[in-house]
């Protein structure tokens, strides 16, 4: 038996979770933070989570997000 089959079989599906992300928790993460910039009333806030919510899209690479939700 190889190693790598025998590493694979030991990591859970919890495991990836937290190492590869959960692609819905990632998307929720995404748009709180959008939703929070869109009901921001300072020009300091939004700032700020305008360039959080920029951030996360890199990151998790989900740029499509970013613009389809920019205007």
């Amino acid at each position: 038996m190889s190693e790598e089959v025998l590493i694979l079989g030991m990591i859970t599906s919890e495991d990836l979770k937290r190492l590869m992300g959960d692609k819905l928790e990632t998307e929720n993460r995404i748009n709180k933070v959008m939703e929070t910039c869109k009901n921001s009333t300072t020009d300091w806030a939004k700032n700020y989570w305008f360039s959080v919510w920029q951030k996360l899209c890199i990151k998790y690479d989900r740029m499509d997000l970013y613009r389809a939700n920019l205007h």
